[in-house]
């Protein structure tokens, strides 16, 4: 719980890209031939590898494993180690703390999908450190 605690006093979100802010796979629609990011209201300027961070921490959630992709990844493969870690700790905190303190009149579905997230996220940090 300290390391955790750590990464997310520690961690730098200083940066000039626009982020989605709630990348998961259900803000993404797929045609033919595009891709539709939506749901945009979590939107924030921050360092360009936190959205690439967050939909990759879902990945879990269809049993896909994200730390072979993460390390395949252009916005990720060369990054301090650290800078993802905190960006899945800080997203993993977020969704958990959230999802526990939701109450009795939340949307059980959006509890149990955000604390699956904040679960998937903590799987993979957990493989990380």
């Amino acid at each position: 719980m300290d390391d955790l605690v750590a990464l997310e006093q520690g961690a730098s979100l200083v940066g000039s890209t626009l982020l989605h802010g709630d990348l998961y796979p259900f803000n993404i629609m797929l045609t033919a031939d595009r891709v539709f990011v939506v749901d945009w209201p979590h939107a924030w300027i921050g360092p360009r590898h936190c959205d690439a961070v967050t939909l990759l921490s879902s990945a879990w959630l269809s049993g896909v494993e994200p730390q072979p992709i993460a390390e395949r990844h252009p916005l990720i493969r060369d990054l301090d180690p650290v800078r993802v870690n905190e960006v899945v700790a800080l997203q993993a905190g977020f969704l958990i703390k959230v999802a526990a303190a939701a109450g009795p009149a939340a949307d059980r579905n959006l509890v149990a999908m955000m604390t699956a997230l904040g679960r998937a996220s903590l799987r993979w940090l957990g493989q990380r450190m």
